[in-house]
């Protein structure tokens, strides 16, 4: 259980289903006391293309500037002036955001314990600046990154899988509504990337609703440009964007090695049926075939989707199952407890996945 009584700091981006607001807003419902601190560039949010692209822009224009020492320490002034204002017991880093010398002098600052929770696959670790700085826990959402680098950190490095936030990604079905917008045989949600594009082409002949951001200006997506809906679904209506469809595909980005995304844990949580890539560590987390359906390769996604999307009433009770599953184990009231409690010594993150080493 959380301690009502505990201070934390949350160090993150708060845009819309942002990986920090998930995190504060549990912290809170569960009585702790959370800051909030938003690092690096900060996006108007403003909705549409024109912005989105604007917003592209402005971040990169942020990021030349970045490393330029001076300009650092001048920006981390605010962070530091967070610290100085409150008495926290536990800071959490929700990506990769701090130098060394920053974490160092966050823990000197603050006093409290500090942790990083990497929501990315490993493909995005870029520069890495964990790799050489003094946390107190390291955790990974993929088991193989807690395989590689656990004997070679000096901080302690612990798997601890993504999850769900029930209060923005569920509704009972009484508060579904019509859900004749959403109807179609394959959706899925997310940004149009190399990979997903890639993927989503081999389904040109199926009714295939995408979600999210546009395509880079760059891409050349094809028969998947028809399937975009012009819009990103967030919060309670990407429950109803995932319940009005037969099936939501989850295609795991390839640096996903042995475990899931987040996608995988929202969509069990909202009572949908979902078709994802086979990884070696998702049996662990739900039973395949009882609370999800794994495909390995298109083809595999293919001859499924043609069993699958006939079934309603299979469909149905594969839903069911995967939000009981859900709720009872992967919430982010679970995910926190067990993180606060690793960083405190009563447990050492997510048990590892039996896998042939």
């Amino acid at each position: 259980m959380i301690e009502p009584s505990l201070s934390v700091l949350v160090v993150g981006k708060f845009y819309a289903e942002g990986f920090a607001v998930h995190i504060s807003e549990t912290l809170e419902v569960l009585g702790c006391k959370t800051s909030r601190f938003e690092p690096g560039f900060r996006s108007g949010r403003r909705k549409g293309r024109v912005w989105h692209r604007i917003d592209q822009i402005k971040g990169v224009l942020y990021s030349a500037t970045d490393g330029i020492p001076a300009v650092r320490a001048h920006r981390m002034n605010d962070l530091w002036d967070v610290v100085g204002s409150g008495v926290f017991d536990v800071v959490i880093v929700c990506h990769d955001f701090l130098w060394p010398r920053e974490v160092e002098e966050l823990k000197r600052l603050s006093k409290a314990k500090v942790a990083m929770w990497f929501p990315d696959a490993m493909v995005n670790f870029h520069r890495g600046f964990f790799m050489n700085s003094s946390y107190d826990g390291l955790f990974f959402k993929d088991p193989f990154i807690r395989h590689a680098l656990g004997d070679v950190l000096k901080s302690p490095v612990h798997y601890l899988p993504e999850c769900f936030n029930r209060r923005r990604h569920w509704l009972p079905e009484s508060d579904l509504g019509d859900l004749s917008e959403y109807e179609c045989d394959v959706t899925t949600a997310g940004n149009q990337h190399s990979w997903r594009v890639a993927c989503l082409k081999h389904l040109a002949d199926y009714d295939v609703k995408l979600w999210g951001n546009p395509a880079p200006l760059w891409m050349m997506p094809g028969a998947v440009s028809s399937m975009h809906q012009g819009r990103g679904v967030y919060d309670h209506e990407k429950v109803r964007a995932f319940r009005g469809a037969k099936v939501v595909i989850n295609n795991l980005h390839y640096g996903e090695v042995w475990g899931v995304n987040v996608r995988c844990f929202e969509v069990a949580g909202a009572g949908a049926f979902q078709m994802v890539d086979w990884r070696p560590g998702v049996e662990q987390l739900f039973e395949d075939g009882r609370e999800l359906v794994t495909f390995r390769g298109m083809a595999d996604l293919k001859e499924k989707l043609e069993y699958w999307l006939p079934r309603a009433e299979e469909r149905k009770c594969i839903g069911e199952a995967a939000l009981r599953r859900a709720h009872a184990e992967h919430t982010y009231e679970h995910r926190l407890s067990l993180l606060l409690n690793t960083l405190s010594g009563k447990e050492s993150g997510f048990p590892m996945p039996r896998l042939a080493w």
